[in-house]
């Protein structure tokens, strides 16, 4: 008997692993100069085709299915040379095994594409089935040939039942994730979780799936100066000054691992390459988009991590287009949250 969600699963893995191949194409034909980087059209470009090929595998296979996408074809509909070059890209792209290609679904033409990237303007909400997308997180360490990633999950009224994060420059050495060590020759990596069944890493493949491993939980640490920080010190909307006082005050080395893509600083926490994270917001009604968090969420989660709010929150995925009910992020182990949460609501009244 399959497990639960192993259709929803496999088809969000292969639907991730085609989008991942298409960025990468995307930023091979940078290096080759065919794509100028004179401007932001290589990721817009990237960022459209994802999309377009996400919603429709997903669409393809489950069509009462609703979306969440951070992007809307309006630009594209106003921009007719960009208009085909996305649809160029997407029409192009295919998975190299046939069978397994066969499972997903591509545009037929370029006002289709355009219909189906608009499928990622809904509203979210509290019931049914939603996907959440982010087709390129990171867009200007893509831009810069670092880390980025594309992610997936499957919203089930409100809360997170499948998560998928293609990371298409990542190399994993002990767990260990940095910003400029790239994987050149390869396609990268993909980490996916159903809730309750773990999280798994595999490499990605151009035909159908690799084998994948299961994500095993690192040891929990003993006290808080063992704790390795992940931090995103480009963030122009988070508080780094707290932040780095709250790391001070732990007695933690600070940035640590620093990332500019916020679904790879749940990666590299799942993965064992850091052990916490606090994401103190520099404003209290920043706006935090769902697609930042969905996917890599579950996960960490599902790889042992213990991820709230500020406020102690589980986040709400059923909030709409964005967590309007959470405030920032603190992941550390429970053997020395609270000590954490202790020095957080010091910090935050200062």
């Amino acid at each position: 008997m399959d497990l639960p969600y192993a259709k929803e699963r496999l088809i969000a893995e292969l639907a991730v692993q085609r989008a991942a191949l298409l960025t990468k194409k995307v930023l091979r034909e940078i290096d080759k100069g065919t794509i100028s980087k004179s401007d932001k059209s290589p990721v817009t470009i990237a960022d459209f085709a994802a999309q377009a090929l996400l919603i429709c595998a997903i669409h393809h296979n489950f069509p009462d299915d609703k979306f969440v996408g951070e992007e809307a074809a309006d630009t594209l509909r106003e921009d007719v040379e960009l208009q085909k070059r996305v649809w160029d890209l997407v029409s192009g792209s295919y998975l190299d095994d046939r069978e397994t290609n066969a499972l997903l679904s591509t545009p037929v033409s370029s006002e289709q594409m355009l219909g189906i990237i608009d499928l990622g303007c809904g509203p979210g909400g509290r019931t049914g089935r939603v996907w959440m997308l982010d087709p390129v997180d990171g867009t200007a360490a893509f831009m810069r040939g670092q880390q980025y990633a594309v992610s997936l999950a499957l919203v089930e009224d409100g809360h997170e039942v499948i998560g998928v994060v293609g990371c298409p420059n990542l190399i994993l050495e002990n767990g260990e994730i940095h910003e400029d060590r790239v994987d050149e020759e390869g396609y990268g990596m993909m980490l996916s979780a159903v809730r309750g069944q773990g999280s798994s890493v595999r490499r990605i493949a151009s035909g159908g799936l690799e084998a994948a491993r299961k994500i095993e939980r690192p040891l929990d640490v003993v006290g808080v100066k063992e704790l390795h920080w992940v931090e995103g010190t480009a963030s122009a909307s988070n508080d780094i000054d707290k932040q780095w006082k709250l790391a001070k005050s732990l007695g933690i080395s600070w940035p640590g691992t620093d990332l500019y893509s916020s679904q790879m600083r749940y990666i590299a926490l799942a993965v064992g390459g850091g052990s916490i994270n606090v994401t103190i917001p520099k404003k209290k009604d920043k706006i935090s988009w769902v697609w930042d968090h969905a996917g890599g969420h579950l996960i960490l989660k599902e790889s042992g991590g213990l991820v709230t709010d500020l406020n102690g929150k589980e986040f709400d995925f059923g909030a709409g287009r964005y967590l309007g009910e959470n405030y920032g992020r603190v992941v550390a182990p429970m053997s020395v949250r609270e000590e954490v949460m202790a020095s957080v609501v010091q910090v935050l009244g200062e």
